[in-house]
């Protein structure tokens, strides 16, 4: 876009503006994918559906609803429940890591010399590291955890 003589220029501070779209938008997910469970929530095994229209003579009508929802994680108590969040996070988590510390390194091979894309290499590499040990001491702790709690 030309800049007219004489008129100011226009800064609109767009992160603001996108913090408060990703926000309603977030909100709006949340509200789709939770008002399904929660409505059948409501509903325990055995009562009455209420469809809100009439059937005719002879035709099929649902009048009670059974739902059997099995347990997905397998876990029986909390230890179990956070070292299957654990499991998890390692099992997606350990493969990006490794992806990061290999982007790291193509980082010192095309750095060259280049002092500030050393550093840039070197700070990539930390956080990589960092963060893959960060995501097994939880994984280690969560054993921790649950090891304890069976104890008592």
């Amino acid at each position: 876009m030309e800049q007219v003589p004489g008129m100011p220029i226009k800064v609109i501070n767009m992160s603001k503006k996108n913090r408060l779209h990703n926000t309603i938008f977030g909100i709006i997910i949340i509200m789709v994918l939770t008002m399904p469970v929660l409505g059948l929530a409501q509903l325990g095994p055995g009562e009455p559906l209420d469809t809100g229209k009439s059937l005719g003579p002879g035709e099929p009508c649902q009048t009670k609803i059974d739902v059997f929802l099995p347990n997905p994680l397998s876990s029986c108590s909390f230890s179990q429940l956070v070292a299957s969040i654990a499991d998890l996070a390692v099992k997606i988590g350990i493969p990006i890591a490794v992806i990061f510390i290999i982007y790291s390194g193509l980082l010192f091979v095309t750095a060259r010399g280049s002092e500030d894309k050393l550093k840039t290499a070197k700070t990539s590499i930390t956080w990589a590291i960092i963060g893959t040990a960060i995501l097994v001491g939880a994984k280690i702790i969560a054993e921790v955890l649950e090891a304890t709690i069976k104890v008592l």
